[in-house]
């Protein structure tokens, strides 16, 4: 009932993805609208988006929405907003949010064994990545991923504690006079029927 009457093909919806045919300002706006409705407590909302956005801090690509879902529902958040908070990660933002997490993890780990890695390592690591996945192959993921993985896993639990904790907390009270907002103009309604 709501589908296209033409479908579009993959290229297309891959190059929508990628950037959006209205827009990125009206696409931040359209989540920004659809956070702002989901039912619940502002601290519900704040803290399935948190989950979510520290969730999608860590490599392991695919499975964001999954471990997102995860802890929002282990801490009482909302599911809808665990999946917007993992959102924010999309094909612009996830090169920062990888090269800052395996600094952070190569800090951790040994700045001499792991400090020294390019934009070719980590093309090299996802190739690699998703050759070891569909083959099975634990030997080419121990060779190939682990080397760049490894930091990236260790570095991003640090950042997603911090991106988690300051996105609930900036969150959450702006959340708190919206609803506020909503509730005095839905009186205000009722009022003047």
């Amino acid at each position: 009932m709501f589908r296209r009457r033409d479908q579009l093909s993959w290229p297309v919806r891959i190059r929508d993805f990628m950037w959006p045919r209205i827009g990125w300002g009206r696409t931040v706006t359209y989540y920004w609208h659809r956070l702002k409705r989901i039912p619940g407590t502002p601290s519900s909302i704040a803290a399935g988006f948190a989950c979510g956005l520290a969730a999608s801090m860590t490599p392991a690509v695919g499975t964001h929405t999954l471990v997102a879902m995860a802890l929002a529902y282990s801490m009482r958040g909302s599911l809808i907003a665990s999946v917007i908070g993992t959102l924010v990660i999309n094909p612009w933002t996830a090169p920062p949010v990888w090269f800052s997490t395996y600094y952070t993890g190569a800090v951790i780990l040994g700045w001499d064994e792991y400090g020294h890695a390019g934009v070719s390592d980590f093309i090299d690591m996802f190739v690699g990545l998703s050759q070891a996945v569909v083959q099975v192959d634990l030997g080419l993921f121990i060779t190939k991923v682990t080397p760049i993985f490894w930091p990236m896993m260790v570095g991003s639990l640090p950042v997603a504690v911090v991106v988690g904790f300051g996105s609930y907390f900036a969150l959450e009270p702006v959340l708190r006079r919206l609803q506020e907002r909503r509730a005095q103009k839905m009186a205000k309604r009722a009022e003047q029927a």
